[in-house]
């Protein structure tokens, strides 16, 4: 116990400082800010609630009432899920967290009480959460234009050699009011879409993950390309979905003890 405290005393940095970002054109707020004490130096403070981060020019009523009628989630799941958060291979705790794929922060409290005010986990590569169904961490990648980004990133496959990981991405749209009563009005709302990005364990790189067959098989290792190029023409894998996605990494973590390509199961 007394190595945790001192581990946790090194490894974060505990400030007040707040930051806050306030777009024009939306009206979204992003604060941040580190505390200390306990296991405080854990989290940032996030934004208090999603209305807050796009309506902060109005009273809390009304933007209630207009979060009331946006369509969609700004969420992966709206409901606090328990969670293990690890700090490289050290458990820290069990908490309650949920993914807010909009603010790109992991929400986190103690309890699943819905008084309880969360924070924001802070955004360290060597920090991941832990959930029943999935894993989530942050990390570096090359992204799709071939440039470096850093964002969460949620595990759907992993093995010894590779690692599939899916990107959320989720975009506010504003609805526009019915000019008279021969329009309809469309609500305000959330739009989600996902990419995916192959983690390879030998090198430690992460890079997004075509669809397209040619492209994505020249992430794998050489010795490899032959047998999974088998395996998509067989089982006629589509690589667009996320359940074929998911067969071919696992294939690809396996295939030196058993070729199921070569023999057609």
């Amino acid at each position: 116990m007394k190595n945790k405290t001192i581990l946790l005393a090194v490894l974060f940095v505990c400030t007040s400082a707040v930051f806050a970002q306030v777009s024009q054109s939306t009206g979204d707020v992003h604060a941040q800010a580190t505390t200390c004490g306990d296991l405080d130096v854990l989290f940032t403070n996030s934004g208090q609630s999603v209305h807050n981060l796009l309506y902060s020019d109005v009273d809390a009523t009304a933007a209630k009432a207009t979060m009331s009628n946006t369509k969609g989630s700004p969420y992966l799941t709206n409901a606090f899920e328990k969670s293990s958060i690890y700090k490289n291979n050290e458990l820290l705790g069990t908490f309650y967290a949920r993914y807010n794929v909009y603010n790109k922060e992991l929400e986190v409290k103690r309890t699943a009480l819905q008084e309880e005010e969360y924070k924001a986990l802070i955004k360290d590569e060597n920090i991941r959460a832990v959930f029943a169904d999935k894993e989530i961490r942050y990390a570096t990648f090359i992204n799709d234009k071939g440039n470096k980004e850093s964002d969460y990133l949620i595990a759907k496959a992993d093995g010894e050699k590779y690692r599939l990981f899916q990107r959320m991405e989720v975009k506010f749209v504003e609805g526009r009011v019915a000019e008279n009563s021969m329009v309809n009005g469309t609500p305000n709302r959330f739009t989600n879409s996902s990419k995916y990005y192959l983690g390879d364990l030998k090198t430690d790189m992460i890079s997004y993950l075509p669809s397209k067959k040619s492209q994505l098989l020249k992430l794998f290792k050489e010795g490899d390309k032959l047998q999974l190029a088998n395996l998509i023409k067989k089982k006629g894998l589509n690589l667009k979905k996320e359940a074929d996605l998911v067969r071919l990494f696992d294939f690809a973590n396996t295939m030196n003890q058993e070729d199921y390509a070569v023999k057609g199961k």
